[in-house]
């Protein structure tokens, strides 16, 4: 799956397919698959497309229209309601099926993907600073544990990201995270260097996973543009690329 599948913690896993797309200059908008963004629809379907074909023809694609919220809901529930393949509002999914691909859209925020080896579950959300300020990895584990997931058992992979290098905030967003002084560096004017999958891998920790099932992407979208979509980097760019889990 091209060099998509960059998660130590999943790769191991037979069961289990993984990962986040890059850029594709041969491809239309750079192999862009948002739909919410303003480019052809069309051209972005032929995009998802290609994307799929990727999974054996059976799989089913959830994706979500990301609102910044931590709103997390049941695939179960969508795919009974035949909704699997509309774009609901929400930040989380969680399914127990297999062969469902939970699918999370970022340029610069976080794509959370969670596993619990043996509940047999999986869990993604989407989490810029207002979703981890609302703590959306809390939301994701409660809608997992319906299905036997606890927390000790769950393997975590956290999306690269725009990191504390490059996000620089004001302190109207930084006093969100203050009481997470390893995620914030203080500078000149009353700016902040902020690195919210710090934050996010705190939490965790408060919740009870374990350190060493989780796995943070050291890449910084805006430092590896060239590969990664970045809202910041480019000034408001529209293309979004898809980190994504399935169960096999």
């Amino acid at each position: 799956m091209k060099d998509w599948k960059i998660y130590n913690k999943f790769n191991s896993l037979n069961e289990i397919t993984a990962g986040t797309t890059t850029k594709d200059g041969n491809k239309y908008y750079n192999f862009s698959l948002a739909l919410h963004t303003g480019e052809n629809k069309r051209e972005i379907e032929i995009n998802r497309e290609k994307f799929s074909n990727y999974f054996p023809k059976n799989y089913k694609f959830i994706s979500l229209t990301q609102i910044h919220s931590n709103k997390v809901l049941d695939a179960n529930d969508l795919i009974s309601n035949n909704k699997w393949n509309r774009d609901i509002e929400a930040d989380g999914i969680v399914t127990n099926k297999k062969e469902i691909v939970l699918t999370i859209l970022t340029a610069d925020c976080l794509a959370i993907l969670m596993y619990d080896k043996k509940a047999k579950v999986i869990g993604a959300a989407h989490a810029g600073w207002r979703g981890v300020d609302q703590n959306i990895s809390k939301e994701l584990l409660q809608t997992m544990q319906k299905y036997g997931a606890r927390a000790e058992n769950i393997i975590v992979a956290i999306s690269p990201s725009i990191r504390g290098c490059c996000y620089e905030v004001g302190e109207d967003v930084a006093k969100h995270f203050f009481k997470y002084p390893n995620a914030i560096n203080k500078k000149l004017n009353n700016k902040f260097n902020l690195d919210i999958s710090i934050v996010a891998k705190e939490q965790l920790l408060e919740l009870g996973f374990i350190d060493k099932n989780i796995e943070i992407s050291p890449i910084c979208t805006s430092c590896q543009n060239s590969n990664y979509f970045s809202y910041r980097k480019e000034c408001g760019c529209s293309g979004r690329f898809m980190s994504f889990i399935a169960m096999s």
